[in-house]
């Protein structure tokens, strides 16, 4: 898999750390194993000296032992804590890089893939199953590697005493990794359906969330309601189901831990009797038995999040990888030309379509030039900026930019030169200086405010609880539909690039508001090529050309302009 690779690929950087880790978690394990085996002992023999008479019990050696079980009981306590401190930072550095790099593959894909999925799945595959995926090192690899490595050290120990003790237990935690195989299968279907449950439950609240209003004043709150408790029942019985798995397959290596010990508990008494063991030697037998099933009982556990891993990491495979648009490739050389704007010979219509919005179409913008494009709704003039930026691909034909490809370079290099103030644009929920600064980090307050004034927000700004500082809520809540549509124009300004288009720029504002706008904008850009997207009559007059897109095409104007 794809991802997995790309998983250890991202945990070189960590690797002494993981394998420390790694180490810890065996040391914490053969602490735990010495302990118990040791106490056995120490117990049995303080009983059987006491049991002697005075002088075993002067002449019993109380002190080594008791060192020992010191010794170990501190060795278990500092390598658990080590091993949590170790593992859990390793892990969560790997999240941290892993959900780096699936935002990398994913933001470019934006919106020509990203349109058809859910936008609560997707949050889903982003958080919740890069998180998971973070699981694979602690809770799988650890497990399985404590399991085998300790389990061949506890076997090795056993046989220095008793061979048939050891061999006992060798059967006993090798029937321990069958019965962790066996429920396999089953928790990798319970898990593609828990996933898919969960990620419908995600959906489901998000849509909710998004929509809220529109459920509520259409009455279609409760069947929203019935659809998420639905998937919750679903989500429910799933995990019940995966749990009862688990847990049947824990008990079952719980009740290998109790027959092993008996078995072990029956060679050893006759490995006594044949004066092989001595006394103590039988108890600390059968109690270091039953430590060595503490690193075989988290398996079932390990087995169940393997399957959920693999489930997650084919659901970031599939968002990260599932790219069908035109591949760009950055380019170190700014643009150098760009004294014009070609669409040449386009033909492009979105996936599901039969006919194209655009075909065989072509258009020229010189530097300079000011130029409105109309035409209804749906014609395609915001696809324009789609197709532009590389957001969807084109059908046939290619667009140049001062002759160069613009599908040859990526959006970020298109982003130096080409500002959008697009309609659905999204303002983040912080404050109005922190939205221009999104757009132009190096922005001054005095440009901020010279470009609040351009955009007619002046008023706003003066009666603004807090200025520049004042909050805009999420996607612009807090701001009316015109007030968030010139702060996005504001945004496009302060980035004082070559060129600017405009989508629908004047829409929801008055007359005079526009006219305003429109003489502000012109005049804080005069040397700005402006390509404006828009069915309003008013902003001809500013334009020094019009076209209209009419029969797939781009065709000359009959609408009046200067």
């Amino acid at each position: 898999m794809t991802l997995f690779r790309a998983f250890f690929t991202l945990s070189r950087a960590a690797q002494r750390q993981l394998a420390f880790g790694a180490i810890l978690a065996c040391l914490a394990a053969l602490a735990n194993f010495g302990l118990l085996f040791l106490s056995g002992w120490l117990l049995a023999g303080a009983a059987c000296a006491g049991l002697a008479g005075l002088a075993a019990q002067q002449a019993f050696n109380m002190v080594l032992p008791a060192t020992g079980v010191r010794f170990f009981a501190m060795m278990r306590i500092l390598a658990r804590y080590g091993e949590r401190l170790v593992t859990h930072d390793g892990a969560l550095r790997i999240i941290g890089q892993l959900r780096v790099a699936c935002y990398g593959r994913i933001a470019p894909q934006a919106p020509a893939i990203l349109h058809a999925q859910r936008g609560g799945d997707l949050l889903a595959r982003f958080v919740t199953d890069t998180d998971t995926a973070g699981q694979y090192y602690t809770d799988v690899l650890i497990p399985f590697i404590r399991a085998c490595v300790c389990g061949i050290f506890f076997i090795a120990i056993t046989a220095i005493f008793s061979f048939h003790c050891a061999i006992t237990l060798a059967v006993a935690l090798l029937l321990c990794i069958v019965i962790a195989g066996a429920i396999k299968a089953r928790c990798a279907t319970l898990s593609d359906r828990l996933s898919a449950t969960q990620s419908r439950i995600q959906s489901e609240l998000a849509d909710t969330i998004t929509a809220i209003g529109e459920s509520l004043s259409l009455g279609a709150s409760f069947h929203q309601q019935s659809v998420i408790m639905q998937c919750q029942a679903e989500l429910s019985a799933t995990k019940r189901h995966l749990a009862a798995l688990e847990n049947g397959a824990s008990s079952l290596i719980a009740f290998c831990a109790t027959l092993t010990a008996l078995c072990i508990l029956f060679f050893a008494v006759k490995d006594f009797q044949a004066h092989l063991l001595t006394l103590p030697e039988v108890p600390m037998l059968v109690l270091g038995g039953l430590a060595a099933f503490d690193v075989m009982s988290p398996l079932p556990t390990a087995q169940k999040t393997l399957a959920q891993v693999h489930r997650a990491f084919d659901r970031l495979e599939d968002a990260c990888f599932s790219n069908t648009t035109a591949k760009s490739t950055s380019n170190d050389k700014a643009f150098s030309d760009y004294s014009s704007l070609q669409f040449e010979n386009i033909c492009f219509r979105y996936s599901g379509q039969e006919q194209d919005i655009f075909h065989h179409a072509t258009l020229c913008v010189k530097q300079g030039e000011r130029v409105a494009i109309t035409g209804p709704s749906g014609c395609g003039k915001s696809s324009l900026i789609s197709m532009l930026f590389g957001f969807y691909p084109l059908q046939s034909g290619r667009i140049l930019l001062g002759g160069s490809d613009v599908h040859t370079r990526t959006p970020e290099d298109l982003a130096q030169v080409i500002s959008v103030a697009g309609q659905d644009f999204h303002l983040f929920n912080g404050t109005v200086r922190d939205n221009l600064l999104f757009a132009n980090p190096a922005s001054t307050e005095e440009d901020m405010v010279a470009a609040l004034h351009t955009v007619q927000l002046t008023d706003f700004l003066a009666t603004a609880p807090n200025g520049l500082d004042s909050f805009v809520g999420d996607e612009g809540l807090q701001l009316s539909g015109g007030q968030a549509k010139r702060l996005s124009i504001a945004q496009a300004l302060l980035r004082k690039t070559p060129w600017i288009i405009l989508d629908e720029p004047t829409e929801g504002l008055d007359a005079t508001t526009e006219q305003h706008l429109l003489e502000q904008l012109i005049a804080a850009r005069p040397d700005a090529t402006l390509l404006c997207m828009t069915h309003r009559a008013a902003v001809l007059p500013f334009m020094t050309r019009v076209l209209r897109i009419q029969d797939d095409a781009f065709c000359p104007s009959e609408e009046k302009k200067p």
